[in-house]
């Protein structure tokens, strides 16, 4: 269990440095790009691969702490399938 939370402490972090500097990026290239990024939730995932070239440090830290959390969620759920409370 302690790994579990450990994976998705990680991943969560993954995920909001990732948004943050996808944030950056977006105000750097468009304010309304910047706002939408900032303002809608997950919109930062579709601006990463759109603009990959310039945008994917910031994916490539997204996707891999969605991933994490995915990855994490199906663990807890195949925990709870097994060994229910």
């Amino acid at each position: 269990m302690m790994l579990v939370i450990l994976v998705v402490s990680v991943a969560g972090t993954l995920v909001f440095v990732g948004n943050l500097f996808a944030i950056m990026y977006a105000f750097g290239q468009n304010v309304w790009w910047g706002i939408a990024v900032l303002l809608i939730p997950l919109f930062s995932v579709i601006y990463c691969a759109r603009n990959w070239d310039r945008a994917g440090y910031a994916g490539k830290m997204l996707y891999a702490g969605l991933a994490g959390v995915g990855l994490t969620y199906f663990a807890l759920l195949v925990m709870v399938k097994t060994n229910p409370i």
